[in-house]
């Protein structure tokens, strides 16, 4: 399994970035093609320095079809409407998982 992770800063109007993300962005990113599962949160630090406002993140099979979903007309519809909410843009990674 691969997993795509998106994270945010804090935005200018948290209210705002949550009211969109969770009502209109969330359910756009569920459409991606190939998703296995995703999940996300607004995380709380717990140690020196700040945790991202809010981390996504996305499963699927392998980078490929990570990658395909990107590339798609949904990957790139999702990726327009970032800036809807997060005009400062966000971080992305990914990587494949690790079972333990």
């Amino acid at each position: 399994m691969h997993c795509l992770t998106v994270l945010y800063s804090t935005p200018d109007d948290p209210d705002a970035f949550r009211s969109y993300y969770v009502e209109k962005h969330v359910p756009l990113a569920l459409t991606l093609p190939g998703l296995i599962k995703a999940n996300y949160a607004f995380p709380e630090p717990m140690g020196p320095g700040d945790a991202p406002f809010c981390i996504f993140q996305a499963y699927f099979e392998d980078a490929a079809a990570m990658g395909a979903a990107l590339q798609s007309d949904i990957g790139a519809k999702v990726a327009a409407d970032v800036p809807n909410y997060a005009p400062e843009g966000a971080v992305l990674c990914n990587f494949p998982i690790i079972e333990t």
